[in-house]
């Protein structure tokens, strides 16, 4: 499996995200006030074409950042031990995704 990497405390500090991959899983982490949100999902389609499998709050501290790295390896060992889809499932999953996505576009709208 490629390495689960995280950048140090500060980059989040300073207001930055980070989005990356580990094998198939690809995460993404985003600072919210005190706290680093992270989401995980299974590859290979960005984030505005894929479906989260679990978004999770980490203090952002120093131990707040370890956490998150070992709830990153876990999500990567989980994802990666996943059989490979074929094109066709791919595909598919994108497609449901986007679909998901509109739909929840257009009842905002409808608010």
């Amino acid at each position: 499996m490629e390495a689960f990497f995280l950048p140090v405390l500060s980059h989040f500090q300073n207001e930055n995200f980070w989005t990356a991959s580990a094998g198939r899983m690809r995460y993404q982490v985003t600072p919210e006030e005190e706290n680093l949100a992270a989401e995980v999902w299974e590859g290979p389609w960005g984030y505005a074409f894929s479906t989260v499998e679990e978004k999770r709050y980490f203090p952002m501290t120093a131990q707040g950042l370890e956490e998150l790295r070992a709830w990153g390896i876990a999500w990567a060992e989980q994802i990666n031990a996943r059989p490979p889809r074929t094109l066709e499932e791919t595909l598919a999953m994108r497609a449901a995704a986007l679909e998901r996505k509109q739909a929840a576009q257009a009842a905002e709208e409808q608010e």
